[in-house]
């Protein structure tokens, strides 16, 4: 099978825990490849964790592993899961972060009690996640593990609305640049708008558009740029600076798309 494990954690580069999860599992299996996708997710904020890691995991090839260490202590009231999706495997805590990776219901979902993990809670992304890690790329079947069940913890997040006028959307995820991404992708956006003239909202009504662009550097420095990212949803950045400070863009911030016809 492909030896092929990503990490997704908020613990940053400065500490040792990712050296140690890696060791762990090169200790059983070291002809096995990284992919660092992110060590710098808000703390505790699984949210973010699933949105970074769902934006790219469709690009990974069948058989990887993806670990997720963001807020993954388990307890009585969230288990540890391993599941199969789109022929790849995650490992993390039910705690609402794979419900955000998973767009439809895995293919498999194996639940191990989070209360059986107590003497190895501390550091679970090495003493249990790497542990799954190595079991699975041992070959051995995941159903073995603990319970099957029809689907991960989903939390209902916010969908755009269509309006009278025409559409409202919020920001769901600030990047490191100061962008905001909405929950508006690009077919929504054409279904309810299509070709008719329009302006976006930002916010208040003191920052506002009615062009979408395809490059940051269809405007002049520092001009607002809205456009359709690579995971086709609508992004709004100020080019040369950052939204969210000169905007004052931040998560849940409300974007209107208004028709003018």
């Amino acid at each position: 099978m492909t030896k092929l494990v990503t990490l997704t954690t908020d613990w940053s580069n400065s500490d040792y825990y990712i050296g140690a999860v890696k060791a762990t599992i090169l200790s059983k299996h070291p002809d096995t490849n990284f992919v660092d996708i992110s060590h710098n997710i808000e703390k505790f904020n699984w949210q973010h964790a699933g949105f970074v890691l769902g934006s790219l995991v469709e690009d990974f090839p069948e058989g990887t592993i993806h670990i997720i260490g963001v807020d993954s202590e388990p307890d009585s009231n969230t288990d540890i899961v391993v599941a199969m999706y789109h022929g790849q495997y995650f490992i993390g805590a039910d705690n609402g972060a794979l419900g955000i990776v998973f767009t439809e219901k895995p293919e498999t979902a194996v639940f191990i009690n989070g209360e059986s993990f107590a003497d190895d809670s501390v550091f679970v992304e090495k003493n249990v996640f790497a542990e799954i890690a190595k079991y699975i790329l041992s070959g051995k079947d995941i159903h073995q593990l603990g319970e099957e069940r029809d689907d991960v913890l989903r939390y209902t997040a916010t969908q755009p609305q269509v309006t009278e006028r025409g559409m409202l959307g919020s920001v769901i995820y600030i990047d490191s640049y100061g962008n905001a991404i909405t929950n508006i992708s690009r077919d929504m956006f054409n279904n309810v708008v299509g070709e008719n003239k329009f302006e976006i909202l930002l916010n208040t009504h003191f920052h506002k558009t009615d062009r979408i662009c395809q490059s940051y550097k269809d405007v002049e420095i520092p001009e607002i740029v809205c456009l359709f990212n690579s995971i086709n949803l609508l992004e709004v950045a100020v080019r040369g600076a950052s939204a969210k400070n000169l905007l004052g863009l931040k998560h849940d911030s409300k974007i209107r798309i208004d028709i003018t016809k």
